[in-house]
């Protein structure tokens, strides 16, 4: 089963991967990050901080 998620802001829905990605890069070693994929694009993927993914999406059934 997919978590179904959806932009806040523009409406577009995405299908959660992974949400707990850490981030290697030097300036935010270790940060938690969520990897998705928008709808219809399944080569296209995404990755956000953690907390900045849940105030701009909603998880939808």
């Amino acid at each position: 089963m997919t978590t179904k998620f959806k932009h806040l802001k523009t409406g577009d829905t995405y299908e959660m991967i992974r949400d707990d990605v850490i981030n290697c890069t030097n300036a935010n070693d270790h940060q938690i990050m969520v990897l998705y994929k928008r709808d219809g694009y399944p080569d296209l993927i995404f990755v956000r901080e953690k907390q900045e993914f849940y105030e701009k999406f909603e998880k939808i059934n």
